[in-house]
């Protein structure tokens, strides 16, 4: 599994948080293959920032992996 840093400039292999109506938060990630940016509000981030199932690019470039968004733990829930 891979730690994904988080970033506001959308660089490959990066993520970013990302606001969701009803307060709750998800995130963006930056394909670090193609770099085009997705998010993960399909998904699940655990509180230590394991995202499941796995990423797949949404783009075709062939990326797939079990990735962490690292800091996660950090980014308040609400704000």
């Amino acid at each position: 599994m891979n730690g994904y840093p988080q970033s506001n400039d959308y660089l490959p292999g990066t993520w970013k948080g990302l606001k969701l109506q009803g307060g709750q938060r998800s995130a963006t990630v930056t394909c670090p293959v193609c770099g085009q940016t997705c998010t993960l509000i399909d998904h699940q981030i655990d509180p230590d920032g394991t995202v499941s199932p796995s990423l797949v690019c949404p783009y075709d470039c062939g990326f797939h992996e079990f990735i962490k968004l690292e800091g996660w733990a950090d980014v308040p829930e609400k704000g």
